[in-house]
C-alpha cells in the first residue's frame, strides 16, 4: 500500500475532496461549559414550542444533558479527575481526549458536597427531579401530562439557575463568564413562559381542590400545592396525578421532608441540621410531619402520618423521657415509656 504524501496535509486532503462550492465542516469541538449551554439552548428551544410529544421529550432529553454538563463543569475545578467514575484510576491523556467513562450526576453532587463547603440539599431534588421522567421518556415513553412535564422541567431549571449563580459564577475563570451569563439569561426567557403553564393548570385545579374535604399539601414529586391527602389508596395529586396511595408512608415521608422542606436526612444523622419527622402517636410508624395546606399555605401547624393517614391541627404533646409525640399536650410520658415506669414500679 503506498502511504500519504508527508507533505498532504489532513486539512488539504479534506478541502480536495470537497466540491468548490461546499463549505468547510464546522468545527465540532466544545468547551465542556460551552457545551452544556448549548445543550440547555436547545432543551429551552424544544420545551418553549413544545406543542408536540417529539419536542417536548427533546427539551427533556437535552435539559437533562445540561445539567449533567454544567455540574460536571463546577466539579473539575475541585481537579480533572474528580469528573472520572473512578478518580484513582484517572489518566490525563484520557481526559484529554475526552476518553472516559464519567462520573453519576448523583455521585458528582456527593464530591461537591464532600470537596468543597456547597451544601446541595435541595438543589439535588430539584435536579434529580427530572431523571425518572427522562428514563421514561427515553426507554418508553412519558404517560406524564404535557404541562406536568413542563412544570418538572421549570423545577430543574430553577434549581440550575440558582446552582449558576451561586457555585459557578463565583471564581469562573474568564472563559466560562460570557457563557454562564448566556445560560442564566435562557433560563429566565425559559422560566417566564413555564410560569404562566404552571399557573395556569393549578388555575383551572382550583374548583376541585377548594371542594376536597380534607386537607391538600404539597406532592413531594412535583411539589405542587395539590396533593389531596386521605388515608385511603385513592390519595393523590391532582396536579401531576402521581397516586401515593399505594407507596408506604414511612417511605413518603422523607421525600416530603428532602423536596419541600429542604432537609437532608444524612445531615441530620450527623447532628448538622433537623430532621422533621417523627413517630406517629396513633401508629407508631416514623412517618408524621408537620405540613403546610392548602388552606395554611404559610405555615406548618398541621401534622400528618404519611402511613396512617392520621391529621392532628391542635397542639400536640412531647414525651417527657423519650421525647416522641403524644395525643395529649398536657401529657407526661408515651404509652411506651409509661408501660415501662409502671414496670419498675
Amino acid at each position: 500500500m503506498n502511504s500519504p504524501s508527508s507533505d498532504r496535509s489532513p486539512t488539504k486532503e479534506l478541502s480536495d475532496s470537497q466540491p468548490a462550492d461546499e463549505a468547510p465542516a464546522a468545527d465540532l469541538g466544545f468547551a465542556p461549559v460551552s457545551n452544556g449551554v448549548d445543550f440547555l439552548k436547545s432543551a429551552v428551544d424544544h420545551l418553549l414550542t413544545s406543542h408536540d410529544a417529539r419536542s417536548l421529550k427533546y427539551g427533556v432529553l437535552h435539559l437533562q444533558a445540561a445539567i449533567e454538563v454544567l455540574v460536571k463543569v463546577r466539579l473539575q475545578r475541585e481537579g480533572w479527575e474528580q469528573v472520572f467514575s473512578k478518580p484513582g484510576l484517572a489518566k490525563l491523556h484520557d481526559f484529554e481526549r475526552g476518553d472516559f467513562h464519567s462520573v453519576s450526576l448523583r455521585d458528582a453532587f456527593t464530591r461537591l458536597e464532600e470537596l468543597t463547603e456547597i451544601k446541595l440539599t435541595s438543589t439535588k431534588a430539584a435536579l434529580t427531579c427530572l431523571a425518572s421522567e427522562r428514563n421514561k421518556l427515553l426507554h418508553f415513553g412519558s404517560t406524564s401530562d404535557h404541562e406536568v412535564v413542563k412544570t418538572f422541567a421549570g423545577r430543574a431549571l430553577d434549581a440550575l439557575s440558582a446552582f449558576i449563580v451561586d457555585h459557578m459564577v463565583p471564581g469562573a475563570p474568564p472563559d466560562e463568564t460570557e457563557a454562564l451569563e448566556e445560560a442564566q439569561h435562557l433560563i429566565r426567557h425559559a422560566l417566564a413562559e413555564i410560569v404562566i403553564v404552571t399557573e395556569a393548570r393549578l388555575t383551572r385545579l382550583a374548583p376541585e381542590l377548594d371542594a376536597w374535604p380534607g386537607i391538600v399539601i404539597h406532592c413531594p414529586g412535583c411539589t405542587q400545592l395539590a396533593w389531596t391527602f386521605d388515608p385511603n389508596d385513592e390519595t393523590s395529586c391532582l396536579f401531576c396525578g402521581r397516586g401515593w396511595g399505594q407507596e408506604y408512608g414511612w417511605e413518603i415521608a422523607p421525600l416530603y421532608a428532602e423536596n419541600i422542606l429542604g432537609e437532608s436526612r444524612h445531615e441530620a444523622a450527623q447532628g448538622k441540621s433537623g430532621w422533621s419527622i417523627s413517630m406517629c402517636p396513633k401508629c407508631d410508624e416514623e412517618a408524621f410531619v408537620d405540613v403546610a395546606t392548602r388552606r395554611d399555605p404559610n405555615s406548618f401547624l398541621t401534622s400528618a402520618c404519611f402511613q396512617c393517614g392520621f391529621v392532628a391541627d391542635g397542639e400536640l404533646g412531647s414525651c417527657g423521657d423519650c421525647g416522641r409525640t403524644i395525643l395529649d399536650p398536657e401529657g407526661i410520658w408515651c404509652p411506651g415509656c409509661w408501660s415501662y415506669r409502671m414496670a419498675k414500679d
